[in-house]
């Protein structure tokens, strides 16, 4: 083979590497990979699946009905009342100030849990968890309080363009680990209390489930929205109807979680499709982690690893023959599922498919073309 063309086909082959790994983070092949790693979830040891979510948005009816312009402590109790009679299994509330006793007595028994915006920390201090913070996680302003049966956590906006999002679920207040909304939640309707999470070197530790994050104390997930939206009155009504006539609660076994959405809430427009409150963006990633479906992404190793796995099926059994070239690929393409799986099941780091699919195609498709041309038979210079 001509020296020259050797290096022609290696750069050929690199360049379409690092190409699809740039195109899989732009989100090209989201659709995909969302099936991918629902596969994978389903295949891996993710444990039991989390309860729906049911967001309940304030609105000015509801308002109205509790004699105040904003939710107030009032409009909360009757939210957990009601989400409590109907069976809910925990019910969240976003940025609810002051002493929160009435809201726990309302609840009669089922978990109640705060979030907070990032910049406005409860008056009562953060939840704390145990073990020790990474140093890559972000501190978060305020500080940090006491125990009390009412656990409050910060609410993170998911962020990122493409069909992949990214979340951060854990921070550090000084030499205390913080939880996010979304880590609360997961505990609560596991029946684990907040003392019950453990911070370890692999991440967070939730009724003997492990949720990976990264080093910045995030993770990565494709969305899916709330299985319910309904107003505050619709669900005062809903309540209402069953405690007069009995049957079977639409919300039983639900995760409730109350948003303000009155209309001086601003909300977030999401692409050019609907008008959501930021709420709404958040419950988005819910779906992923009832299904196991939070991910990590891999390092930079990954392409280099695709790379050099696409140059092996080039000048190695994909040369010999159209068979040879079509076995060994869906060998590959087998051995990588595999791979991926316990990568996945083990660690939570997705191996996109779309890349690893299309780098090893390529890999043989040049391998075979290069053999019939007969670059592989000329000798080096």
């Amino acid at each position: 083979m001509n020296r020259v063309t050797l290096i022609g086909l290696v750069s050929l082959l690199g360049l379409l590497t690092l190409w699809l790994d740039s195109e899989g983070r732009r989100g090209t092949f989201d659709l995909v990979e969302r099936k991918f790693v629902s596969w994978l979830a389903a295949n891996g040891e993710s444990g039991a699946s989390l309860p729906p979510l049911s967001l309940v948005l304030y609105d000015e009816e509801a308002s109205q009905l509790g004699g105040a312009e904003r939710m107030n402590m009032m409009d909360v109790a009757l939210f957990v009342r009601a989400a409590s009679r109907l069976g809910a299994v925990a019910g969240g509330v976003e940025g609810v100030q002051g002493d929160p006793s009435r809201m726990v007595e309302a609840a009669a028994g089922m978990p109640v849990f705060g979030g907070y915006g990032w910049t406005d920390p409860p008056g009562m201090g953060w939840t704390a968890l145990g073990g020790e913070p990474a140093a890559g996680w972000p501190e978060v302003p305020g500080l940090v309080g006491g125990d009390t049966n009412f656990s409050r956590g910060f609410l993170a906006s998911p962020s990122g363009l493409g069909g992949v999002r990214e979340i951060l679920l854990i921070g550090r207040n000084g030499d205390r680990p913080v939880p996010s909304f979304l880590l609360l939640a997961w505990s609560m309707v596991e029946g684990q209390s907040w003392s019950s999470l453990s911070i370890g070197a692999n991440g967070v530790e939730i009724a003997g489930r492990n949720l990976a994050v990264n080093r910045q104390g995030k993770a990565w997930f494709f969305p899916m929205p709330a299985d319910t939206v309904l107003t505050m009155s619709e669900l005062l009504v809903a309540a209402e109807k069953f405690e007069r006539e009995g049957g079977d609660s639409p919300f039983f076994g639900h995760l409730l979680v109350l948003a303000q959405a009155t209309s001086d809430i601003p909300r977030v427009a999401e692409g050019e499709m609907a008008l959501i409150t930021p709420l709404e963006r958040w419950a988005a990633v819910w779906g992923a982690a009832r299904t196991g479906s939070l991910f990590l992404l891999p390092n930079w190793w990954y392409p280099f690893l695709l790379f050099a796995a696409a140059v092996g099926l080039a000048f190695g059994p994909s040369r010999r023959s159209n068979a040879a070239a079509i076995f060994s690929g869906l060998l590959a393409l087998l051995i990588f599922a595999l791979v991926a799986l316990a990568v996945f099941g083990s660690t939570r780091v997705l191996l996109p498919l779309s890349p690893a699919l299309l780098t090893l195609g390529g890999g043989c498709l040049i391998g075979r073309v290069g053999e019939q041309a007969g670059w592989f038979r000329k000798k080096i210079l």
